[in-house]
């Protein structure tokens, strides 16, 4: 049992495949491992479990994450003006992936973008 969270519990989201019962368990589990006060992104169960972080302040959130959680945020440009930043990292054994669509204007707020990386 981890934070409260039985097999049964996995096995029942598992089964049901509800978007927001995914969501809601993992960020039960990882509650544990993030430091306090740090946002979550909205977690999706596809082919790999990815956070998303989306709306208004995602960009500050997922620059918040990536320092809270120690990781190395990379990025691509999509079609202008939009950028997707992303980061896959190593959370309590887990290779947990982000990310946050954004506006490049808005990305640039927070990380200053170059065809070399992010700095």
């Amino acid at each position: 049992m981890v934070n409260g969270i039985l097999p049964t519990d996995v096995e029942r989201v598992r089964s049901s495949q509800n978007p927001a019962d995914v969501d809601m368990l993992f960020r039960q589990v990882l509650a544990e491992v993030v430091p306090a006060g740090t946002i979550q992104p909205r977690w999706v169960a596809g082919r790999e479990l990815t956070g998303i972080f989306e709306g208004y302040g995602a960009v500050r959130d997922f620059a918040d994450w990536c320092d809270a959680t120690g990781a190395d945020p990379g990025f691509e440009f999509g079609p202008p003006p939009e950028v997707v930043l992303y980061a896959q990292h190593l959370l309590a054994g887990h290779v947990v992936h982000v990310e946050c669509v954004a506006d490049q204007h808005d990305a640039e707020t927070w990380f200053r973008l170059n065809p070399s990386g992010l700095l």
